[in-house]
């Protein structure tokens, strides 16, 4: 029998709870001959869908930690920043957000004095000596709070609660602007780090243990001069405990992994990582949380893990002579970024009032990034709260793009297409302002008319409407800023073009089992139909790829968006000859593409003259998921400035003399 994708997954986890049990009786029998205190100590990680109510959450974690104490656990775990959204942004200035947050704390330490486990958690820690941050607002800490009998345990340096050591200020995380960190703390007590992060001290059926806990960022200590783990090893803790409200990436399990079994290996600790589920936003970005908490050995192997993208406590017991170890289940590119996206789409549906009762209307031009939106959706919502509009003008869309429109709806069994034409209303517009046919604002006219029309009829039917633009072409600033590039969510805003594809060849394959995108759509180049061509021109003058071949142009928005690079860098690669295989390309793309060195240069300086040019359109983005390793939006911080070309390039250009691209070179 073959699995693939999310099915495999699945069958992994069933199988991992059958050698779960195996375990667990090794474990028991290993505990009674007397093994280290370690051996066979309950913990549970309870990994949470965090709500927009402190007391909720609170009342939710409770619910969990007395399943868990009823399944035998001792510990139980939850995630960073439990209590509220983990971007709550400015909220966390609003004294009375704070005050609910620490009233959900004292339920917590209230109701634990009828649970007899130890209760870790993490929640906004507040200075209880009045102290203020540099802002002159109360001081605040992202903190983690162990709680047993009713009490609030201190740790052994004699604070109230573990305090954030590395504060997270690089992407869309800007801890430092609301919280106080452990390090400055020590600075301002006149005291080294290592004199205040100490391990909690707690009693477990009479016996001790030494709980080293910390938070999210305080294990990627790889660039960081203070090491949170081993100052906790050597401090006493004897298991390490991470919190996190860690956001999905591109294999970001395979590097945590790798992480934590380094720090594993390094301190002789087992070690425990509780991540919540569910979505988050920054306002710009849909941030999908997948879980996956985990369980490490102390040699940093995984002998426990929660499905990702699930609600779920579990219940380990850990120590054993002989422990079982798993490797992690990987899906497939295409199955991690459909995930991803399912969950921040939820997540942005879940602000939407009445959300249940939603219709989407979607502008279906039978274009492939309509087609994906529509056929997403309709799984997502249900065929019936989808509404498809084809808006042709005049004799400029093609019958083919038309006819794929229809065949969409039909193979996916979305009755509500409607066929609107905007004749009438780019007409009146020209007229009234002088426009001709032909020219460019002609063509914005068009744009500007569909996405009134797309307006009008989900104000009509009480729902929303999506912008379809992708990354590439919000890159190159390919969209008209009040036509296509307005909605209400924009669920490919971080997939390349050949994201789009890949997606929705997934969907296709997995997803449906059946075409439900017709392979014409897939076949078709781009058009944008805004012309007298009949059949439309060619929408855009990139190379963006497709389902099975990555593309010049798409792979050049990543290097510039994802890994910051700037053009004095493609120009040393195309020099080298290393540009294909930096970028990921097929042997002789470049030369396919581009007859000299000459108008592959003059490419380059239109691409990031556009690239610059459009940064006006992205600070006015539609909001959309943040699925890859960089995004647009809250995540890449942009100031509307003309490119810039430095000293450097300038250089470089005048030693620029290559006729071809050495292609010879690019292995």
């Amino acid at each position: 029998m073959t699995l693939s994708g999310s099915a495999a997954a699945g069958h992994f986890f069933n199988l991992l709870k059958n050698l779960e049990v195996l375990m667990s009786n090794s474990v028991k029998r290993k505990r009674k001959n007397g093994a280290s205190k370690i051996d066979g100590l309950m913990v549970a990680m309870v990994q949470m869908v965090i709500v927009n109510d402190p007391m909720q959450n609170a009342i939710n974690y409770i619910a969990e930690v007395r399943k868990a104490v009823a399944d035998g656990a001792d510990v139980v775990i939850g995630s960073e920043m439990m209590l509220c959204q983990y971007f709550s942004s400015d909220r966390y200035e609003d004294v009375s957000f704070v005050n609910d947050v620490q009233q959900a704390i004292q339920h917590i330490i209230s109701e634990s004095a009828y649970i007899d486990a130890v209760l870790v958690f993490g929640g906004i820690g507040v200075d209880a000596a009045g102290m203020v941050n540099e802002d002159g607002r109360r001081r605040k800490y992202n903190a983690a709070f162990v709680v047993q009998h009713g009490k609030l345990v201190s740790n052994d340096a004699g604070l109230a609660f573990a305090i954030k050591t590395l504060l997270v200020d690089y992407r869309v995380y800007s801890d430092s602007r609301y919280f106080y960190d452990l390090n400055m703390l020590a600075y301002e007590m006149g005291c080294a780090v290592e004199d205040l992060l100490k391990p909690f001290t707690v009693k477990i059926c009479g016996v001790e243990y030494k709980l080293g806990v910390m938070l999210c960022e305080d294990m990627w200590d790889i660039d960081y001069a203070i090491k949170p783990s081993l100052i906790l090893k050597e401090n006493g803790a004897e298991i390490l405990i991470n919190l996190s409200a860690s956001n999905w990436s591109w294999r970001k399990d395979v590097k945590r992994d790798r992480v934590i079994a380094d720090i594993c290996r390094k301190t002789g600790l087992w070690f425990v990582y509780v991540n919540n589920v569910g979505c988050q936003n920054t306002g710009h970005n849909f941030l999908s949380f997948d879980g996956s908490s985990t369980v490490y050995s102390s040699g940093g192997n995984i002998v426990a893990l929660t499905e990702p993208y699930k609600a779920v406590t579990k219940v380990v017991e850990l120590g054993g002579e002989f422990v079982f170890s798993f490797t992690r289940p990987q899906l497939p590119d295409e199955a991690e970024l459909y995930n991803a996206i399912v969950q921040a789409t939820k997540g942005f549906l879940e602000t939407v009032p009445d959300f249940a009762k939603q219709k989407v209307v979607i502008g279906n031009s039978g274009g492939i990034d309509s087609a994906l939106s529509i056929a997403f959706f309709a799984k997502l919502l249900g065929p019936e709260n989808v509404i498809a509009v084809n808006m042709p003008y005049s004799n400029f869309n093609a019958d083919e793009t038309k006819s794929d429109a229809a065949e969409l709806c039909r193979r996916l069994g979305v009755k509500d297409y409607r066929i609107v034409p905007i004749d009438k209303i780019v007409d009146t517009t020209c007229a009234l302002t002088g426009i001709k046919v032909g020219t460019s604002q002609h063509k914005t006219a068009q744009a500007v008319a569909r996405m009134n029309v797309l307006s009008a009829i989900a104000s009509q039917e009480n729902g929303f409407f999506t912008c379809n633009a992708n990354m590439s072409e919000i890159a190159f600033g390919y969209g008209t800023l009040n036509g296509d590039m307005r909605g209400t969510f924009a669920p490919w805003s971080s997939c390349l073009k050949q994201d789009v594809y890949r997606l929705a060849d997934y969907l296709n394959r997995e997803v449906y089992g059946r075409e439900v995108i017709p392979q014409s759509i897939f076949k078709r180049p781009p058009m944008d139909e805004l012309t007298m061509a009949g059949t439309g021109e060619r929408g855009d003058p990139f190379f963006f790829g497709d389902v099975k071949q990555n593309g010049y142009h798409d792979q050049m928005v990543r290097a510039i968006v994802v890994f910051r690079h700037g053009p004095e860098w493609f120009l040393e690669q195309y020099m080298a000859g290393t540009l294909e295989r930096e970028l990921q390309l097929p042997v002789g793309t470049i030369n396919s593409l581009f007859k000299d060195g000459k108008v592959w240069l003059d490419d380059l300086e239109r691409c990031f003259g556009l690239y610059q040019d459009a940064v006006f359109k992205r600070q006015q983005l539609v909001p959309g998921p943040l699925v890859d390793r960089r995004a647009f939006g809250s995540d890449l911080r942009e100031s509307i400035l003309k490119m810039l070309w430095t000293m450097a390039y300038k250089h470089m250009k005048m030693m620029f003399g290559i006729k071809k691209y050495p292609s010879y070179q690019a292995v």
